[in-house]
């Protein structure tokens, strides 16, 4: 919107955010995207070597390898990738 403003009057991007409303840090905020691919390698990697391990142990683990994702991120990561044990019956 701001964008459409500055091309069709030639006013400046502070200008345009002022008549909308909106703050210039969020019209020039870009998120970023981050891969799963690096946190997926190390997952099953874990689960590979510790077998039994849980999920909760495995995001504990990749916590203290320095991923610092959420842990609900991380466990639909794990889902996605079959590690899910089965439940042990008795």
């Amino acid at each position: 919107m701001v964008a459409n403003i500055r091309m069709e009057y030639n006013i400046s991007i502070q200008r345009c955010c002022k008549l909308v409303l909106l703050h210039k840090s969020v019209f020039y905020y870009k998120a970023k995207g981050r891969s799963e691919e690096l946190l997926r390698m190390h997952m099953n990697e874990i689960a590979s070597v510790r077998g039994r391990y849980g999920f909760w142990r495995i995001h504990i683990l990749l916590r203290r390898e320095g991923f610092m994702d959420n842990h609900k991120r991380m466990y639909r990561v794990y889902c996605d990738e079959g590690l899910n044990l089965r439940s042990k019956r008795p």
